[in-house]
């Protein structure tokens, strides 16, 4: 049986998207690999892998050996981030300073009509000066693309090399067979600019990825380094990084709270609105949860840890939205293989540019010109960046606005989505159920009927149990003796009380058993036509009793039914309540389609019959049962409040507990569509206008062409273009 595991790496020394076929190509043809997904916006790679096929050290090997680095581990963004634009600064500044003195010796000698020196001295000192700068700031272009060259591949540094290399080659040509007295037309100052903005280029594209991923740095940053933990009533300050679940904690008036926990003493106000964006600070009990990264307010408290480290919720979020960003939307599939052939044809497109311009004006420098403009211009690094930078951006911006997707494919198939199924309990409403109303028909009183049903539910965990048994304790109702109590998930329970058989839950359930309802039937009806869950309860065949609850609509949902209907999509609801109580709470929201008395296992069902029937289906939950139908429907959204299982089988995680992030999640997808689908067309549309322009196809017509200076120029911006667009989505209106 295969063992499946995922790897993730930091992967160095990529450029363009053709980079990443590569990767993704060597990996591919490794024995045991199940999937590999590189990502160039996050320098990093995730792999899925059997492990009884092929080793950690074996994917990291054939990694390195294809010509990059790779080391095990998840993406540090926080790190990488400030690491790269560092880099990338310091490169440029040498690039620079080497090549000003070049531009001055090559270009002022022109605009003044006199030589500055002998010009033997000013070819060779030209030549000096462009070798410097290909050997140090463009030394890893030039290493990188003969590495490439060795493993037979060619990407986007194997482009500027050749163009660099053919233009320094040609001048030293120049300058060795030259009489010394006579100045030919040299293109060192060339090579020095090509360099120059291509590393201009990188450096605003990492300052750009690093602005895109703060979002994530943020969350990051939450995570404090200290804790203060009591052993055997010593307070002692450890590394939080040390924490275990189990552990004390002492938590400061203003400190940061350092993992998920239980409050065990004190009463404290926590902000969390870092972390779920609620405004308003949250009162906290004894045995109310905190989150780890939120701020505690106004007293010292002691907590339980629950969660720690890697384990903790903000650590959960960043390990989300990271995973998120390596997960390639279907669109970037056409961008990946367009790359993969892409630089191929440009040598082929640059050597037939270059010969016919030698055939047809041997005496013009058109052939050297022209050639290494196409070779230059059609780096395709804006390609390699459309998709990944945008899903970026919109993964980060997300997880500001409380909303984790867990893959770029998310976004693009929430895009397309036209039906939308809620879940009532818990999701429109807001699942906590009170106890309205009680009451009994025959000799049985009040509180025996409490004591009774609040007894046998106090073994359950469903909303409807967990009221009757908190209406119990409210009446300071103490528990009786049952046996033999038996679930009947979706429609009660049962269980023998004073040697009597009791059964309670919907009217369902009672039927099957024969029971006579007598005037509750009519009594349970009216309750259920205001909206609210009836529970019968039988006794000797007998209904004796019912108890009446309310479970209030959220005071956002109205709204965001009539926000999403305005978007045309389709919108249903399923209950397990009966039908007309689940009649009630759809007619208040204005719910054309909804579903009654459905069991767990029916949510599933629905949700798959309506993707056979072609819809495709955002089902949004958030208990036990619905992590099936999450599951199953092309989209599953959970709200944050919920089970940790249905968030586990979701694609879509709304951490705060209120429905408008529901609606932000339709915009916030939309709008990185819109983005990305601008940024393909731009870098679509760029190469197919630049390249026939840099070849120079209108030179005869109208002597137009782009020189390779400019063609370095206006590559290096189309990636800047193409991440800045993608940087927009954090600024866009939700």
């Amino acid at each position: 049986m295969a063992q499946v595991e995922k790897l993730y790496l930091n992967v160095t020394g990529m450029h363009c998207a053709s980079c990443v076929a590569s990767i993704e190509r060597e990996l591919n043809q490794l024995a045991g690999v199940e999937e590999c997904r590189v990502n160039l916006a996050t320098r990093s790679a995730e792999v899925a892998f059997d492990k009884g096929l092929v080793s950690e050290e074996e994917i990291v090997a054939r990694i390195q050996k294809a010509g990059f680095g790779a080391t095990a581990g998840t993406p540090d963004i926080l790190t990488a981030n400030i690491r790269e634009v560092a880099s990338t600064r310091k490169q440029l500044i040498l690039a620079v300073l080497l090549a000003s003195p070049l531009m001055i010796v090559a270009m002022l000698p022109m605009a003044m009509g006199l030589p500055l020196l002998p010009t033997w001295a000013d070819g060779w000192l030209q030549a000096i000066l462009a070798a410097a700068v290909l050997c140090f700031p463009g030394r890893a272009i030039l290493i990188d693309a003969f590495t490439q060259a060795r493993h037979r591949r060619l990407n986007m540094n194997s482009l500027i090399a050749l163009g660099t290399l053919s233009a320094f080659g040609w001048s030293a040509y120049v300058v060795l067979v030259g009489d010394g007295e006579h100045h030919h037309e040299l293109y060192f100052e060339l090579v020095a600019m090509i360099i120059t903005l291509i590393l201009v280029g990188r450096y605003l594209e990492a300052r750009a990825r690093r602005r895109a991923g703060r979002a994530v740095e943020e969350l990051v940053r939450l995570r404090p380094t200290r804790a203060i933990v009591i052993i055997n009533e010593v307070e002692i300050e450890i590394d939080a990084a040390t924490l275990q679940p189990g552990m004390m904690v002492l938590v400061k008036p203003g400190d940061r709270i350092p993992a998920d926990g239980v409050i065990i003493e004190g009463e404290p106000v926590v902000d969390e609105s870092l972390l779920t964006g609620e405004s308003a600070p949250v009162e906290k009990r004894i045995g109310s949860t905190v989150i780890g990264g939120s701020i505690n307010g106004n007293s010292p408290f002691k907590m339980k840890a629950t969660a720690t480290g890697e384990d903790c919720f903000v650590a959960g979020v960043v390990r989300l939205v990271s995973e998120a960003q390596a997960r390639k939307a279907p669109v970037q599939k056409i961008a990946d293989r367009v790359s993969a052939v892409f630089v191929p044809i440009v040598f082929g497109l640059a050597l037939i540019t270059g010969v016919l311009w030698y055939l047809l004006a041997p005496e013009s420098t058109m052939a050297v010109r022209s050639m290494l403009s196409v070779l230059i211009i059609a780096c395709p690094c804006a390609l390699g960046l459309a998709t990944p930078a945008a899903v970026l951006v919109g993964t980060g911006r997300g997880a500001r606005e409380g909303i984790i997707f867990k893959g770029g494919d998310v976004l693009e198939t929430l895009d397309g989505i036209d039906t939308v199924v809620f879940d009532k309990t818990g999701t429109l409403t807001t699942g906590r159920l009170e106890v309205v109303q009680v009451r009994t028909f025959g000799t049985v009183s009040e509180q025996s009927l409490i004591r009774m049903v609040g007894t046998v539910e106090s073994q359950s965990e469903h909303p409807v149990a967990q009221a009757i048994v908190r209406h119990m304790r409210q009446r300071q109702i103490k528990p009786t003796v049952v046996r033999n109590v038996e679930a009947r998930p979706g429609y009660g329970m049962i269980g023998e009380c004073d040697g009597r058989r009791l059964i309670f839950g919907s009217r369902r359930l009672l039927e099957e058993a024969d029971v006579n309802f007598g005037p509750a039937l009519r009594q349970g009806e009216m309750e259920m036509e205001t909206g609210r869950t009836v529970v019968f309860v039988a006794w000797e065949g007998q209904v004796i009793g019912l108890f009446s609850l309310a479970d209030h609509v959220r005071n956002d949902a109205r709204e965001v039914v009539e926000k999403l209907k305005r978007r045309k999509l389709r919108l249903s609801m399923i209950s397990g309540d009966n039908r007309v109580t689940a009649q009630g709470v759809a007619r208040s929201l204005g719910l054309e389609h909804f579903e009654a008395e459905v069991l767990p296992a029916q949510k599933q069902v629905i949700v798959e019959s309506l993707r056979r029937a072609g819809y495709r289906v955002a089902m949004v939950g958030d208990g036990i049962n619905d992590a099936p139908a999450l599951a199953a429907a092309t989209v599953g959204v959970a709200i944050g409040s919920g089970t940790q299982v249905a968030i586990e089988s979701a694609d879509v995680v709304l951490v705060r507990s209120d429905l408008t992030g529901l609606v932000h999640m339709f915009n916030l997808a939309t709008e990185t569509m819109r983005t990305i689908r601008q940024n393909l067309f731009w870098a679509f549309f760029y190469n197919a206008i630049a390249i026939p322009i840099a070849a120079g196809l209108l030179y005869p017509v109208a002597e137009l062409s782009l020189s390779p200076s400019l063609a370095a120029l206006a590559m290096s911006l189309s990636s800047v273009f193409v991440v800045s667009n993608s940087l927009r989505l954090g600024r866009v209106a939700l």
